[in-house]
């Protein structure tokens, strides 16, 4: 098969090539003097390469100080045996260790480390997370798919504008494949697909004849994921597609060294047709060749082909002519996120709109009702922010209750009775963009306490979480069942609630929606029943005022 020919080097030779990268006479930088920008470092562990950066902020702009990457291909191992080798382990640790002497003597003040879909599979990761932290102190973060997803669009949105229309954002990487749909800069749906480039050779490396026979094989797993792609997109066009990753770039200059550069808006693009001809052109010559002939390197010659299949029938599928090529990506969004966090100047509102969009997303797939999520959540909000001097909670607790509270009834989807288990059970099974794996327990959890039985020792799922969580999960659950008390006839009567808080009660006074006498005798006693977990935590009885 062409695609085995000419291997690029193993990860212990990737690493020997920039060995030394990192050490060396520092900058004439100011570094560790006071005045000087924030520094921050960035680690993105990807299954073909490992990219360090270190960059600064100087208002909003960021510049980047250092910027390697490593093609150690974590991927190409772990992919064919489910294992980081020894060799690896070690080599990855040394690059992380000259890392982090290179953060000390630039001064950076904050490091940030993820791992992607690599990370994910590798059965021994904790054992490389474990001796990255004794060796130089950074923590690695192994991200869910979502999370991914989530930082492409913050890498992307700086640079196109995503506030109009429909747009398709697709990252083809080493060991899957980001799919994000944006309408009017919010993201409606994001998936993540077992469809990365260096997958795919290590699945279909042993196939064998013509190197068309390795396209056909591509194109025939595709076709398996097609129907369920093409749903996602619900037969409506797309305003523009955004491409990312290293080898849609690779792909865009090898078609505009042939018909010469093509931009729009500033970013460079290339039409579906012409990269679907580059990629075909290239699937024709073997790796070697691609490296002679059309100047690839090494890293990127094998992979090229089978991202490039993936990029074209996405765009086939979401309809669209051409591609934008904006040339940033996860590490990109991964800054916005840390320098934002940093200076506190993240708009925390914009991350709790992209979780509460894919929440919405995943109501409407389970059909859920609508006007009453959207009530619970105004109420829930309500409640949170006129108690705060009893629950003492963030706001981080603040974006896990109203992510609750959009999914609370999602599970009627699977039967109303015992809906809040069934809730707990798809939230946990689903992707929510915007929240880790851990948040998403959370929410989950959530979920399964606005009915029946509250939060208690006998139950497993409650009693694993550490005890900091466990007292959230209380704390948000008591709030929640009282939000979804308030609208116990799901008619959106009450429209608002101001909070009165005594010694030993609290008075609950509703702003009411139409008739303002309209008696609230349903949510009255829904109030008494599902207030005991609030009156029980915080020794105060929740009463709703009637008029």
């Amino acid at each position: 098969m062409a695609e085995a020919a000419g291997e690029p080097p193993r990860a212990a030779d990737a690493f020997a090539a920039h060995r030394g990268r990192f050490p060396g006479p520092p900058r004439q930088l100011p570094c560790g003097r006071m005045g000087h920008p924030p520094r921050v470092g960035i680690v993105d562990m990807g299954s073909n390469a490992i990219r360090f950066l270190i960059a600064e902020a100087t208002g909003p702009a960021v510049n980047v100080l250092e910027n390697h990457r490593l093609p150690a291909r974590l991927g190409r191992d772990v992919f064919h045996t489910g294992q980081i080798p020894d060799t690896t382990l070690a080599d990855t640790v040394d690059a992380f260790r000259r890392f982090r002497a290179t953060c000390d003597r630039l001064g950076v003040l904050r490091i940030r480390a993820i791992a992607t879909s690599a990370m994910r599979d590798a059965r021994n990761r904790d054992l490389l997370i474990d001796r990255v932290r004794e060796a130089c102190g950074i923590e690695i973060e192994v991200i869910s798919g979502t999370q991914e997803a989530y930082l492409l669009k913050l890498g992307i949105e700086p640079v196109v504008n995503l506030q109009r229309g429909r747009s398709l954002l697709v990252d083809v990487g080493g060991g899957s494949v980001e799919l994000v749909m944006v309408e009017d800069g919010q993201v409606t749906n994001a998936d993540s697909y077992r469809l990365g480039a260096l997958r795919m050779l290590e699945a279909l490396r042993d196939s064998e004849g013509s190197p068309e026979s390795f396209v056909d094989l591509m194109r025939r797993h595709l076709r398996s994921l097609e129907r369920r792609i093409a749903d996602r997109f619900e037969g409506r066009s797309f305003d523009r597609y955004v491409a990312v990753g290293g080898n849609i770039e690779s792909l865009t200059d090898l078609v505009h060294a042939r018909s010469g550069p093509r931009r729009q808006d500033g970013i460079d693009c290339c039409s579906l047709d012409e990269a679907d001809r580059e990629v075909a052109d290239l699937a024709q010559l073997t790796v070697p060749e691609r490296i002679e002939r059309r100047g690839l390197k090494p890293d990127r010659a094998d992979t090229i082909v089978p991202a490039g299949i993936v990029y074209v029938r996405l765009g086939q599928l979401a309809g669209v002519d051409h591609l934008l090529v904006p040339r940033v990506g996860i590490k990109d969004g991964l800054l916005q996120e840390v320098f934002h966090g940093h200076l506190e100047s993240f708009a925390a509102e914009d991350h709790v709109d992209v979780v509460l969009s894919s929440c919405r997303a995943m109501g409407r797939r389970f059909h859920y009702e609508a006007d009453h999520a959207e009530s619970v959540l105004s109420l829930s909000r309500q409640l949170f922010d006129q108690t705060k001097a009893l629950h003492g909670l963030g706001d981080r607790a603040r974006a896990l209750l109203e992510a609750a509270a959009l999914l609370h009834d999602v599970g009627i989807a699977v039967n109303n009775d015992g809906h809040h288990k069934h809730s707990q059970y798809l939230i946990e099974s689903s992707e929510l963009v915007g929240l880790s794996e851990e948040e998403r327990h959370l929410v989950a959890l959530l979920a399964r306490y606005h009915r029946k039985s509250p939060p208690s020792r006998d139950h497993a799922d409650y009693m694993a979480l550490r005890r900091r969580d466990r007292t959230l999960v209380e704390r948000l659950a008591a709030i929640l069942r009282l939000a979804d008390a308030l609208d116990r006839q799901h008619a959106g009567v009450v429209q608002g609630i101001a909070v009165e808080v005594h010694d030993d009660h609290i008075d609950l006074v509703p702003a009411l929606r139409g008739d303002p006498h309209t008696r609230l005798t349903l949510e009255a006693k829904a109030v008494d029943e599902k207030g005991a977990l609030f009156a029980q935590l915080f020794g105060r009885v929740p009463r709703l005022m009637l008029r």
